[in-house]
């Protein structure tokens, strides 16, 4: 990371004496004030371990960076009541794990990136409002989780580049959120969860044996599941009233499930649309409550479509 290390002493300790040292001091340097503070790490080794802690009543405008290379390597980031705060990870190797948690304030970002095999990403950002989480992962066997519960205009995005990768978002009692999921490679699992008003869910995935699931409850909720390549599945599960759900998919074997229905027998005015190109391509669509519609375009031989209200 090109940012400059502001803990000198920190980081040659690290260097000399492991990460257990380097811990310790960015907890007391922490603990010395209370407003604009700025912690950045950095580990260049194997088996290194950081922990970055911001917990003040009055704490806003924070940042700390934590950059790894190396293998199991481990990094644990917390911020509570903060304001304008901002975690960047970044790990590169093999075996590494990052837990990052954000709770109470707005406009904070969480930026999590690894590059390797076998890592793990997972962000919680709780009662906060205009906020930014971002995990990124090249590799294979990796697994990023994003949630964000009860909060405003928040955005929530994973981009995945690999095999076997795995990302799930929920994004809980809020309005107007945002969720943005890519996926190339094959055996990719996505999931987003969304409760609220308002939302936006968009899952993109490109390969083969790819499954992607969008479940909404709320009003006005907007859900898009692009897939490319071939026996793709795509789930779109929506409740409630006045929602979108839309799939488009190119290739072969894909299958698109669209459930929409009203809350408590009651709502409706949802629309489905679904655009397939390819050989034996099948979609089913399901909608309960008024004044539903579905629109459905397939291009190829051998394909299907269930409908039914």
């Amino acid at each position: 990371m090109p940012a400059p290390k502001q803990l000198d002493a920190s980081s040659i300790f690290s260097r000399r004496f492991g990460a257990a040292t380097l811990m310790v001091l960015l907890l007391v340097s922490q603990r010395s004030a209370a407003e604009d503070n700025t912690v950045y790490q950095y580990q260049e080794g194997l088996e290194n371990f950081a922990i970055s802690q911001q917990q003040f009543e009055s704490t806003k405008e924070n940042t700390f960076e934590q950059d790894q290379e190396g293998t199991q390597n481990s990094a644990h980031g917390v911020q509570k009541q903060e304001r304008d705060s901002k975690i960047r990870q970044k790990q590169d190797g093999a075996f590494n794990d990052s837990h990052v948690q954000q709770q109470y304030g707005s406009d904070n970002e969480i930026h999590n990136v690894q590059i390797g095999a076998e890592n793990n990403a997972t962000t919680l950002q709780s009662v906060t409002h205009g906020n930014l989480a971002l995990t990124r992962q090249v590799g294979f066997g990796n697994a990023g989780s994003i949630s964000q519960l009860s909060g405003n205009f928040n955005d929530a995005r994973i981009h995945q580049s690999g095999i076997a990768n795995r990302a799930d978002t929920s994004q809980d009692s809020g309005f107007y959120v945002k969720s943005h999921t890519e996926q190339q490679g094959n055996d990719n699992n996505a999931s987003a969860s969304q409760t609220g008003v308002g939302h936006f869910s968009v899952i993109a995935q490109e390969g083969a044996f790819n499954r992607g699931l969008v479940q909404q409850s709320g009003a006005q909720q907007e859900a898009d599941l692009l897939q490319s390549g071939l026996a793709n599945q795509s789930i779109l599960l929506q409740e409630d009233d006045y929602n979108r759900a839309s799939s488009n998919q190119s290739g072969n074997f894909n299958q698109v499930i669209i459930q929409q229905s009203g809350a408590f027998g009651l709502g409706g005015s949802h629309q489905s649309i679904v655009s397939q190109v390819g050989s034996f391509n099948a979609t089913a669509i399901s909608q309960t409550g008024a004044s539903s519609n579905a629109t459905v375009t397939q291009f190829g031989n051998g394909n299907s479509v269930s409908l039914s209200h």
